[in-house]
């Protein structure tokens, strides 16, 4: 008996020592009053709490994460933190948005009907993936979608955080859009059928801060399944198998061109303890397989670093091709998954 107490105590010490605790409250700038119901969470995990009646919020973190904290409520403007320092309280003031009203009018006066431009904005941001196909998208009433002719481009945005529901994954995925264009590369007839507009996409782009909350179906044991299979050759997957060392163990092959290669040659890494981070140098563009699934990665600095968690900075720098390109929202997953 006493030896079970004594492995309880040192468990839940060990616990304490590595748990990182992050507390504090959100404000409105304008007038100092606490914001109930404010979201406070970590970009792409479902790490994050909403406030209570006196503004304030509380998050346990297991391990040290480098992603960053978002802060949001409707009608203030989304704000995203840096987190350096997890000792002291925290007090986060939410500026109005001013411009919350001023979208009257959802879509411009396009020759584009706005059910034809939620078709392809539903096939670039969800994917097209199986997954993707179990998506809903909850709120699409909020979307703003614009077709710019001189710019060739079908611009979209919203004023409050995109809600889908993957029943394939049991997620609901707030998405807060910052910015999201589809490029054509050719100029598009108006009467153009749907097929041919798909096959002229030149370019996908898009940005924003993203939370999962875990739902759990009657088919729950099934999307946990898919969940393995969408993580399977994933960018996480493969952060993750370089931060500990089991490219090899997790099944991943890198090429240079068609040529196989051996991971340790042109994947440098170098442990930072301190920080809790990896460093990563590529010696170039790496092609890689990974149980079935071709994707490519380049990276546009000297280094780049990952966490524990298999997330990775600067992400605009770090480049995708293949299977790891084409995972959209359908697919993707939060960084803590598994861990």
């Amino acid at each position: 008996m006493k030896s079970i107490t004594l492995l309880l105590i040192l468990f839940f010490s060990f616990f304490i020592t590595i748990a990182q605790e992050l507390q504090g409250v959100v404000l409105n700038q304008k007038s100092n009053a606490p914001i109930i119901g404010a979201s406070v969470y970590f970009d792409n995990t479902s790490i994050g709490t909403t406030t209570n009646f006196d503004g304030e919020f509380y998050i346990v973190l297991k391990q040290p994460i480098n992603s960053p904290l978002v802060v949001s409520f409707v009608g203030f403007e989304t704000a995203i933190y840096e987190i350096q320092n997890f000792e002291t309280d925290k007090i986060y003031k939410l500026k109005e948005d001013v411009n919350i009203l001023a979208e009257v009018v959802l879509d411009s006066k396009d020759e584009w009907s706005r059910e034809f431009k939620l078709k392809q904005f539903r096939r670039e941001f969800l994917g097209q993936s199986e997954f993707a196909e179990k998506c809903t998208i909850l709120n699409e009433d909020l979307l703003v979608l614009n077709f710019e002719r001189e710019a060739k481009q079908l611009v979209v945005s919203a004023k409050a955080p995109i809600i889908v529901k993957n029943n394939a994954l049991d997620y609901i995925v707030k998405y807060d859009i910052n910015d999201f264009y589809i490029s054509y590369n050719m100029d598009i007839e108006a009467n153009l059928d749907l097929e041919k507009v798909f096959r002229t996409v030149a370019s996908v782009g898009y940005s924003g801060t993203t939370f999962f909350e875990n739902i759990e179906s009657k088919k729950h044991k099934r999307a946990l399944k898919n969940r393995q299979k969408a993580y399977t050759g994933s960018a996480l997957h493969f952060m993750r198998a370089i931060v500990n060392n089991r490219l090899r163990k997790e099944k991943f092959k890198i090429f240079i061109g068609r040529n196989q290669a051996e991971p340790s040659l042109h994947i440098k890494t170098f442990k930072n303890d301190s920080l809790n981070v990896t460093g990563v140098e590529l010696s170039q563009k790496l092609n890689i397989l990974c149980k079935g699934r071709q994707s490519a990665i380049k990276s546009e600095v000297k280094r780049f670093y990952i966490d524990a968690y298999g997330n990775h900075a600067p992400i605009d720098k770090v480049l995708f091709g293949g299977f790891m390109a084409k995972q959209r929202i359908g697919d993707v997953l939060p960084l803590d998954y598994g861990l």
